[in-house]
């Protein structure tokens, strides 16, 4: 029994490593983004930018991530393997209630899948992680990754995303 959980052990170790998958360096914390999976055809490269709008006096910074109010992300695409890329030039969601009665609503809703999530980071910033699928002709679908944050105590919104299009429904 013990050889056959340590055989699965190192069979799920090694089924989580491949080529690609680990090393590199391009980014600050020493290893190369995800590559793009094998379902996708394309991808760009996404900047974000934007507003947060609390109702009412924005939080002091003392209180870390509040992040109920409106999110306004402005999105400007980079670099780009996929030519035309289907996306919005502005997305608005609503954060309202707290903890496990918050609520995120995209303001354009539609024939999409969304998920949709907001956390506080390390040093209490508000992540957000909001991801649409729809379809596109030809029975592929367009996968958008939009990742916004702002620091505690300011309403400036940065952040990065990609587009995908991918072969089938992820």
């Amino acid at each position: 029994m013990r050889s056959t959980l340590f055989c699965a052990a190192i069979g799920l170790a090694l089924a989580g490593c491949g080529l690609g998958s680990v090393g590199g360096g391009d980014d600050d914390f020493g290893y190369e983004p995800d590559p793009v999976p094998e379902n996708a055809l394309c991808e760009a490269q996404l900047t974000l930018t934007g507003s947060f709008t609390p109702p009412g006096t924005p939080p002091g910074a003392e209180l870390g991530c509040v992040p109920e109010g409106t999110w306004t992300i402005n999105v400007a695409i980079g670099d780009n393997d996929c030519g035309d890329v289907p996306m919005a030039g502005t997305y608005v969601y609503t954060v309202t209630g707290t903890g496990r009665d918050q609520v995120i609503t995209y303001s354009t809703p539609g024939a999409q899948d969304l998920a949709l999530s907001i956390h506080a980071g390390g040093n209490g910033e508000c992540e957000g992680s909001f991801e649409h699928i729809w379809p596109a002709d030809g029975g592929e679908f367009h996968v958008a990754l939009l990742k916004p944050y702002f620091d505690p105590g300011t309403t400036t919104m940065q952040g990065r995303g990609t587009y995908q299009l991918w072969t089938e429904h992820p």
